[in-house]
């Protein structure tokens, strides 16, 4: 089944649970996954397994740099990113920070 032939995909948390089974199914049915999460080892393991069209890169979902490092090397490796699942959960309490407008849109 190759349902997801072509596309690009992002899957935070991808280390383990659910995210790890996304990212498996994905690559299962065709698709090219960015695979992101704060534990490097598991997140590294688990690409290397998936083989060519999985790359794992060490990402803290609630830095924002962090963010545009991921889309930066996930675009230039696999293209035009088509796919975010946003899996990843924030342990603690997260900042207050004004959005600037086109982020709240």
């Amino acid at each position: 089944m190759e349902r997801l032939k072509g596309k690009i995909a992002i899957i935070t948390g991808a280390s383990q649970g659910m995210g790890e089974s996304h990212a498996r199914k994905f690559i299962a049915e065709g698709a090219k996954v960015i695979l992101t999460d704060l534990n490097e080892e598991k997140g590294k393991k688990i690409a290397d397994e998936l083989g060519e069209n999985a790359l794992f890169i060490k990402h803290d979902v609630s830095d924002v740099e962090q963010w545009k490092n991921v889309v930066a090397k996930g675009e230039e490796k696999f293209g035009h990113i088509n796919v975010l699942v946003n899996n990843a959960g924030i342990l603690g309490p997260i900042k207050t920070a004004k959005m600037e407008a086109e982020q709240q849109m």
